[in-house]
């Protein structure tokens, strides 16, 4: 990988809007907690895959374990401070959210899910649905605004000419590696904020919670890791509360490989059993989750090797003039389907508030 260029960020985000209009694929991103952006551009369109996520890059990967994982190549990294500017105020979204049609079609999408799971073998599924709204916005100028907006989330923008673009703002880690040893999380359960005071959770939320961590542990314990975990604690995620717990250990470079393909998908996008929860959504969501609840991130060479993926939540499709924002939520025996349906309305507003 070659050595980062600084870059003012007016300046960085002006050479990806050229490197975008000359049809070339880019990532530009932003860590948690970060206070610069950081950019990967390839020099040409080709499309590379990876799957033992030993080359430096960026990867992208699709909901489906059984679609390739995409490597952006790192052809020339530039990074720029991120500086703040004021942002635009916060339209009404009501009537691009609370549509009574769409409203009704994903309550009973969800009953129909609680009663599948009452009479058979399913615990949990994880069910979505897209929001297809117009924006005059650039995918890029999307990101920025993302980026200072939601300051404790994985922010970024990826392009490939041949596969389109995505941008979103995640507060979710797949995996964290860092030499030998690694860091993931369990988040699970969503509250929206109603002022600064933490919520009390109930029985629905800490039993979702629960089966991630759990799962989690057996993923580990298969691989033959060891794994230390915390308490479930609530954590800030922009306009919502979610509870996580924090799960770590070491890992051998052999395990890297098998352990993102163990972990992906987790319960909290998808749910258990896996292959039960994952045939009910292919039957029964009614669209194709593409690049959504799949993961991303990057890949750093070195004297040890540095893996940071998340988890592709609360993030958008853009196509020229159109964004097609993703939002879903776990479903269990104690789901209520109205409240459901609110929580896709206060996901969704982590994107739609910007565009």
């Amino acid at each position: 990988m070659p050595s980062p260029k600084n870059k003012i960020q007016d300046e960085l985000l002006a050479q990806l809007e050229a490197h975008h209009q000359n049809h070339l694929p880019f990532v530009i991103f932003k860590y948690p907690g970060a206070s610069e952006l950081k950019a990967i551009l390839q020099s040409d369109a080709s499309l590379n895959f990876t799957s033992n996520f030993t080359e430096p890059g960026f990867v992208f990967s699709p909901f489906d374990d059984g679609q390739r994982t995409i490597l952006l190549r790192p052809d020339d990294v530039l990074i720029a401070k991120l500086h703040n500017t004021e942002l635009p105020k916060e339209s009404s979204l009501r009537q691009h959210i609370e549509d009574q049609k769409e409203a009704s079609r994903y309550k009973k999408l969800v009953a129909d899910a609680i009663t599948a799971i009452q009479q058979h073998d399913l615990r949990k599924v994880v069910l979505s649905r897209p929001i297809e709204v117009a924006t005059a916005n650039s995918a890029i100028n999307i990101f920025n605004q993302l980026s200072r907006e939601y300051p404790t989330a994985f922010c970024y923008c990826w392009y490939h000419p041949k596969v389109g673009c995505w941008v979103g703002a995640t507060p979710e880690i797949l995996l964290k590696v860092q030499g030998a040893q690694f860091t993931t999380v369990a988040l699970a359960g969503t509250i929206e904020k109603s002022g600064t005071e933490k919520p009390n959770w109930q029985a629905k939320e800490r039993e979702e919670q629960q089966l991630v961590t759990q799962y989690i542990l057996e993923v580990a314990a298969d691989l033959g890791i060891e794994v230390n975990s915390s308490e479930a604690q609530t954590t800030d995620a922009g306009a919502l509360w979610h509870l996580k717990t924090t799960l770590s250990g070491k890992v051998q470079p052999e395990q890297i490989a098998s352990m993102i393909r163990s972990l992906h998908p987790t319960p909290a996008v998808c749910g258990i059993p896996l292959k039960e929860s994952m045939y009910y959504i292919e039957q029964h969501e009614g669209y194709p989750r593409k690049f959504y609840t799949g993961y991303l991130g990057e890949i750093k060479e070195g004297s040890q090797r540095e893996i940071q993926l998340f988890v592709n939540l609360r993030c958008m499709e853009y196509r020229e003039g159109k964004a097609i924002v993703y939002v879903g939520g776990g479903i269990t025996r104690d789901s209520d389907p109205e409240k459901e349906w609110q929580e896709t309305i206060a996901k969704s507003r982590t994107i739609l508030k910007v565009l």
